[in-house]
């Protein structure tokens, strides 16, 4: 991490705001293993995930596969994504010629099914993290 950067920690009333959110779009309220969220959001912060695309990674890869809402994990997770990148002063840019949402979406989909690693996804991050 560079000298004087800091990166802003997700909190859990953060995962809760992100969560509503993303039930506005559809979806059923309710918290399935408040551990897991919990388990998930302090993940990143445990010492091993200094760059910022490590912790993003860390981050998105646990709330899409731990489940920790009844619905719209996968949604949260990118809402979480980016408040943590914006209140870190970064920003997600997609790729030439690739449309940003379509592939967060396939992004999101191919993580919380486990078609991608952890290394996968902090490369897939780390290309479009600016």
């Amino acid at each position: 991490m560079p000298k004087g950067k800091k990166h802003y920690q997700i909190k859990l009333a953060d995962a809760i705001e992100a969560h509503d959110k993303a039930l506005l779009r559809g979806g059923h309220p309710g918290i399935i293993n408040l551990n897991s969220i919990q388990s998930a959001i302090e993940r990143p912060y445990n010492g091993y995930y200094r760059q910022i695309w490590k912790k993003a990674a860390a981050l998105f890869e646990s709330l899409c596969r731990n489940h920790g809402f009844t619905d719209g994990n996968k949604r949260t997770a990118v809402t979480l994504l980016i408040l943590l990148l914006e209140r870190s002063d970064y920003d997600l840019q997609p790729l030439p010629d690739e449309d940003l949402f379509d592939a967060i979406e396939e992004f999101a989909v191919s993580v919380a099914n486990g078609e991608m690693n952890t290394i996968e996804i902090e490369v897939w991050l780390r290309a479009r993290i600016i």
